[in-house]
């Protein structure tokens, strides 16, 4: 959680990560998960994860990936906004009821494809759902004039209890994104290097 939220080195732990500037530090409000309570159900499921992101504390990131792909080198950038879910994203926050719903991977990014992306609806990370987790959300901001039209992923920590020798620790890390490039990226090439 610490090395991910340090958003001033973030180049140092994420691989491919070659520019990163933090724009502005968002202070988030003191309790903000209790927004929780008082959001209005008329409002759709993204509007009120909107609604909650605008309380968590997180950054505006101007980042740049790049990789060698195939001999040529590459790179995309973006402006994130990210937020901090201490105590993980709610359900509703998440396009998928459930995370593979007796479907293959694969087959799931097959029914996907055509599927429009959607602020505030991000993916699920893998994990599972009986054990605690926190969320670090990020999406392209509006009107970001990078290398994709809509950039959105999450990263979750879940503690994993049992999975280590006694008197230490174990978390799992997870990672799921979802992005829509523009026409002239070469996606099948950036496919497995974007994180």
């Amino acid at each position: 959680w610490n090395l991910l939220t340090d958003y001033e080195n973030l180049q140092n732990v994420v691989p491919n990560l070659v520019v990163n500037e933090v724009l502005e530090l968002l202070p988030g409000s003191p309790s903000p998960q209790t927004h929780l309570h008082a959001l209005d159900p008329n409002l759709s499921h993204a509007e009120q994860c909107r609604a909650i992101a605008q309380n968590m504390k997180g950054a505006i990131l101007k980042q740049v990936g790049g990789a060698k792909v195939v001999g040529i080198n590459f790179s995309a950038r973006t402006t994130l906004e990210v937020r901090e879910w201490p105590q993980g994203m709610p359900d509703f926050a998440h396009f998928e009821e459930e995370v593979y719903e007796g479907k293959s991977r694969s087959a799931r990014v097959r029914e996907s494809k055509g599927r429009e992306l959607e602020r505030y609806v991000f993916p699920r990370p893998f994990a599972l759902s009986s054990l605690p987790h926190k969320d670090i959300s990020m999406q392209s901001v509006e009107k970001d004039d990078g290398e994709f039209r809509m950039y959105q992923g999450v990263w979750r920590m879940q503690p994993l209890p049992g999975c280590s020798p006694p008197g230490e620790s174990a978390m799992r890390l997870t990672y799921a994104v979802e992005v829509s490039p523009r026409p002239y990226l070469p996606v099948a090439l950036v496919e497995g290097r974007i994180a």
